[in-house]
């Protein structure tokens, strides 16, 4: 017998059915179906959409808790929208659409990101690193790790071996990459238990763990008092608008700061932010309406 399946039904705003979907898929989610206006009683208002997103009948439960979670962090600009519970499924032959979702995936000039059927492809010139999808965020196909990790190629310079904060790590894949380009030792964080589990083990299979400490904690609480090099923030609006200080207060003169997960509309406010706390703060680009920031610490 194969695997059981489970559907939660979603419906929200437009502007958020592209975000909202990578966020599942990269939780481990083997596929998402946007159901036309007006079937199956979908409950749509004009200006929405009706997703049934698909997990694995085991994880349900946990990623509709996951999926809450996230609405609620997005608040009122989100709204309204409505969750529906778990159902269970006919059974679905998941596995061609799993590797579908995550083909190999070349970001900047030098990284190369593999799931682990591809560990034998041929990585050329570029790094490779191994990368099991999986219940955590990040796996290079969003707009916003892909935009931290091409600017981390250039913020980085090996020779410097410099210290490297990564704040609601996910995956590990910021981290990762972060050593991959020449960083040389990285604090990884995430207050979130699933993810700490799922960077450790993406931190093993890279045989990476001697440079990254993964740690169970929210900031701005970490396991010591120090100040780094690069601090890597891919997270949402509103902890920028809350922890601005406390960042600052991590970095010492000539820190950067790679801040993400903000979409254009939000990053006037967010650049106001840290420019307030004494990092020279600047939009370095795009990808799909979102936007990538760069703070030094003056």
């Amino acid at each position: 017998m194969g695997e059981s399946w489970a559907r939660l039904r979603l419906t929200l705003p437009n502007s958020f059915v592209d975000w909202v979907s990578a966020e599942v898929v990269e939780w481990g989610s083997p596929g998402v179906e946007v159901l036309e206006a007006g079937i199956e009683d979908d409950g749509a208002e004009p200006g929405q959409m009706t997703l049934d997103i698909y997990f694995p009948a085991t994880l349900a439960g946990d990623s509709r808790i996951k999926l809450a979670s996230f609405l609620l962090q997005l608040g009122e600009q989100v709204e309204p929208y409505t969750l529906g519970e778990a159902e269970l499924t006919p059974e679905v032959d998941w596995a061609e659409q799993w590797r579908y979702h995550f083909p190999p995936l070349e970001l900047g000039t030098r990284l190369l990101i593999l799931p682990p059927w591809e560990r034998e492809r041929d990585p050329g010139n570029r790094i490779p690193i191994l990368l099991q999808p999986g219940m955590a965020f990040g796996t290079g196909h969003h707009p916003t790790t892909a935009l931290v990790l091409e600017e981390l190629e250039r913020a980085i310079i090996s020779s410097r071996h410099e210290t490297v904060l990564d704040i609601g790590c996910g995956s590990g894949i910021l981290a990762m990459g972060a050593v991959a380009l020449g960083a040389g030792n990285v604090l990884a964080i995430d207050y979130d238990r699933d993810a700490v589990e799922a960077a450790r083990a993406n931190i093993d299979m890279n045989a990476m763990s001697d440079r990254i400490l993964v740690a169970q904690a929210k900031f701005p609480a970490l396991p010591a008092r120090a100040v780094f090099d690069i601090v890597l923030a891919n997270i949402y609006f509103t902890f920028f608008r809350m922890e601005g200080r406390t960042l600052s207060e991590v970095m010492e003169p000539g820190s950067v700061l790679l801040a993400s997960g903000i979409r254009e509309e939000e990053g006037a406010a967010v650049v106001e932010e840290l420019r307030s706390v004494a990092l020279d703060a600047d939009i370095l680009s795009s990808s799909d309406g979102w936007l990538i920031i760069r703070g030094v610490k003056q």
